[in-house]
């Protein structure tokens, strides 16, 4: 049948969390430059891989983190801006959403949430700039 191997979001949400936790490591602005430059240059012009590469640029002194989740994507996430990206690749990219960010965040000790977010435009919109996004 083809739902033998179907699983509920919260046993998703806890594999994920288990891989976070166990594969998280910082990494240096040094390897996620190259990381960047040789392995995500197939994404180059994503919007999200100009965003990434933005937060780069902006935190030469950040905080970033790494770690692989089971469906074999690297999930890569900046502290300062309490974001994140997604990468499986040859597939795609995308941005790291709360769920994943929460997990991040559990897995380094910090507090479950924030309200920043990221943009694929060129102009980066913080939610406390923007009064729909306020709660």
């Amino acid at each position: 049948m083809p739902f033998d191997k179907f699983l509920d979001i919260q046993t998703i949400t806890e594999a994920r969390r288990e891989a976070i936790q166990q594969s998280l490591r910082s990494i240096s602005l040094d390897e996620l430059k190259k990381i960047a430059r040789d392995q995500l240059s197939e994404f180059e012009g994503d919007p999200w891989y100009t965003a990434f590469v933005r937060i780069i640029d902006e935190h030469p002194h950040g905080s970033f983190y790494c770690a692989v989740v089971p469906e074999g994507a690297t999930v890569f996430y900046s502290r300062e801006e309490d974001t994140g990206v997604w990468i499986l690749p040859g597939s795609g990219m995308g941005p790291l959403e709360d769920s994943g960010k929460r997990l991040v965040r559990e897995a380094i000790g910090l507090p479950p949430s924030s309200k920043k977010e990221i943009r694929p435009s060129s102009h980066v919109h913080h939610s406390d700039e923007d009064p729909k996004l306020r709660k």
